[in-house]
């Protein structure tokens, strides 16, 4: 038998196709066993931010799962709106995407039941600046906007703006400053806010009647 040449590109060729093979194994194997604890974990988080939406903050894993399991009244995590009871009242919350500066926008918003005014908010972000406009998912921003009104004239004016930079017109009962520095992705959450509020029109118009 032949002695097989280890110094040959034939020999280099098939070890290191044999070595891609067996890590690429590995990696599924390990990623399919992993799997449905990221999925737990990503389903916990999304709870968590429905939660803080909520104004509900700061529990722990397993707090969290049963606070959710207590509040939440309808509507799935990739509903575009739950219905929740929080002390006794009834709160609808809506999901909003977007696009920042630098990638994807989410949140929620919570609505009371007079379907006029903000309960509560949640903001998060994929990729935004660091100091400026990753501060949306700060809680002073997100706490702006509780109690501030939502529609004028029947349309959506609840938003984000620079001070001086509001429209003419509107109140500061509608809107919350934008984050100072970060003029981009301010006008993106004013934009996810007006664009998915006014697609959810009507389910927050059946909510409060």
């Amino acid at each position: 038998m032949a002695k097989l040449n280890t110094n040959g590109n034939a020999y280099t060729i098939i070890y290191a196709s044999v070595m891609v093979i067996i890590v690429a194994f590995l990696l599924a194997f390990v990623a399919s066993a992993l799997k449905p604890t990221q999925d737990a974990n990503v389903a916990l988080d999304t709870k968590k931010q429905i939660l803080s939406a909520l104004n509900i903050r700061d529990l722990a894993n397993a707090e969290a799962e049963a606070k959710y399991n207590e509040v939440i009244t309808s509507g799935e995590l990739d509903s575009p709106t739950l219905t929740a009871n929080v002390d006794g009242e009834e709160k609808l919350v809506v999901a909003v995407k977007g696009a920042g500066l630098w990638g994807p926008l989410w949140g929620w918003i919570s609505i009371n039941k007079d379907g006029e005014t903000v309960y509560g908010t949640f903001f998060n972000h994929e990729s935004e600046t660091a100091g400026l406009g990753a501060r949306i998912k700060e809680q002073w921003f997100q706490d702006g906007f509780q109690g501030k009104k939502i529609y004028q004239d029947g349309k959506v004016a609840l938003g984000v703006y620079k001070q001086g930079k509001a429209p003419a017109g509107l109140s500061a009962d509608y809107y919350v400053d934008a984050v100072t520095g970060a003029t981009l992705t301010s006008n993106g959450v004013n934009d996810m806010i007006q664009k998915c509020l006014t697609d959810n029109q009507d389910a927050i118009e059946a909510f409060k009647n």
